[in-house]
């Protein structure tokens, strides 16, 4: 009988050993992978105590880096709360501002051979761990920051968060935020970094605050000597935007002035935060929510008020001042939705134009509303990925109109529809609630809620009584 215990005993330890050892096997090495048909590599570090469904973090090095440099660093903080980290190798790239090739990063928001190189090691980490894919995340320095940008675009449906360190696209790389969903976000950049020019930042905050639809007025903290903080608050579905401005903090992948001591774990705390599944209304294409008190749209891309003009947005273009840095309106292939309200004069008219910035100027919007009415207008895209122009007409300059809540929504994916919720014995069925601020909230009596569906999906729902 004690014979028989023992021996129970041992396999059970050996079972047990084994088990760990598929969750635990610790790695420190360069990895070759071959994806269509080309070599390329990663350094992988899986500490020895990696969770059983493990996080990973995507770090990308700068022009010119290497995945030896590990950069941005995370192994401590890996070897504290159990995730992997990949530090993927760029390719050599022709980049104008070294006049020659250099490693990097194809940063174009664009589905490339990069991208293709991620979603590679994503399989092949598959096959070797298990890997939780609702809490993948991205980051980058540098250029590998423009290519966090470009992710953000390009595979916001497999990363749950983004984070940059003294990197967004500029140069060849313009910023494309057209991805399928709005994305939890954080930047952070020296005040005294003059290559990727500290000085063009308030543009990439403004673009992809309004692209969140996250609140455009920010909530700041300062630290004397250290930083100054500033979070664009998530609202109505969407993510918030997170900036740290450092003092003293030229271009570097490393800072220990924020809160934690240390960019990287400041990066990590963002993460933790979220998975694939934090509700969000993936139809939201575009808040600019110019109406916030405290709020100047003329100081962030806007015409306002210029003679029968209104509003106008997105008629800025690259030239040598702004490094292909400017505000512009952007839309992917698909059906969408303009809404917005009107108050003022009674009985004046507003006419609204979208339009391609091309030579033939295309327009694929032009309607026209009464002061008063809450306007909702759809439209197609049909030509794929472009920059548009979108303005408010007043019929006189002295017409006294207001516009607020602009909106834009896409209606080509079934998230864009808004649905009764399932029966009792539906399918699928409503496993939790949220408001659209994304706060999760019990079934609410009536009105609209985000409702996170049985079968993963997330889907903006009228409730009844």
């Amino acid at each position: 009988m004690k014979k028989t215990s023992l021996l129970r005993n041992i396999c059970l330890m050996g079972m047990v050993a084994v088990c760990l050892s598929a969750f635990a096997a610790k790695a420190n090495k360069s990895v070759n992978i071959t994806v269509d048909g080309t070599v390329r590599s990663y350094w992988l570090y899986v500490p020895d105590n990696c969770q059983k469904s493990a996080p990973v973090v995507f770090a990308l090095h700068g022009a010119s880096g290497h995945s030896t440099d590990k950069s941005p660093h995370f192994n401590p903080i890996a070897d504290r709360e159990g995730f992997i980290v990949v530090y993927p190798q760029g390719e050599p790239i022709f980049f104008p501002v070294f006049g020659g090739t250099v490693t990097g990063w194809d940063a174009t928001g664009e589905v490339n051979k990069d991208v293709a190189f991620v979603k590679a090691i994503i399989d092949e980490l598959d096959k070797a761990y298990t890997i939780d894919h609702k809490r993948l995340y991205c980051c980058g320095f540098s250029n590998g920051g423009m290519m966090t940008y470009a992710m953000s675009n390009a595979c916001s449906d497999i990363f749950a968060a983004f984070a940059s360190i003294s990197g967004f696209p500029l140069n060849e790389f313009h910023f494309r935020h057209t991805g399928a969903r709005p994305v939890p976000f954080l930047h952070i950049h020296g005040k005294n970094d003059d290559f990727v020019k500290y000085s063009l930042m308030p543009v990439i905050r403004d673009e992809i605050v309004a692209r969140n639809g996250a609140n455009p007025v920010a909530k700041k903290t300062s630290v004397a000597g250290k930083y100054d903080k500033s979070v664009y608050e998530a609202a109505d579905g969407s993510f918030p935007y997170i900036y740290y401005e450092i003092d003293g903090m030229g271009h570097n992948d490393f800072t220990a002035n924020t809160e934690d001591g240390s960019s990287s774990q400041t990066m990590w705390n963002f993460f933790k935060q979220y998975t694939l599944d934090t509700p969000c209304d993936k139809t939201l294409k575009w808040a600019p929510r110019i109406e916030q008190p405290g709020f100047d749209p003329s100081q962030h891309g806007w015409t306002t008020n210029s003679g029968n003009t209104l509003l106008l947005f997105g008629d800025e273009r690259q030239d040598d001042g702004n490094h292909n840095v400017y505000h512009s309106l952007q839309f992917d292939k698909g059906r969408y939705r303009l809404t917005f309200k009107s108050a003022g004069t009674a009985g004046k008219t507003i006419t609204v134009k979208i339009r391609r910035w091309s030579d033939n100027a295309k327009t694929v919007l032009s309607k026209t509303v009464t002061t008063g009415e809450d306007a909702a207008f759809d439209f197609d895209i049909d030509d794929g990925w472009g920059q548009y122009q979108i303005t408010f007409q007043r019929t006189s300059a002295t017409d006294n109109i207001t516009i607020t809540d602009i909106r834009i929504h896409s209606l080509s994916s079934d998230e864009s529809s808004v649905g009764r919720l399932p029966s009792a014995d539906g399918r699928p069925s409503v496993d939790a609630y949220y408001s659209l601020s994304g706060t999760r909230i019990g079934k609410p009596a009536k009105g609209l809620a985000i409702c996170l569906m049985s079968d993963g999906t997330v889907r903006k729902m009228l409730t009844d009584n």
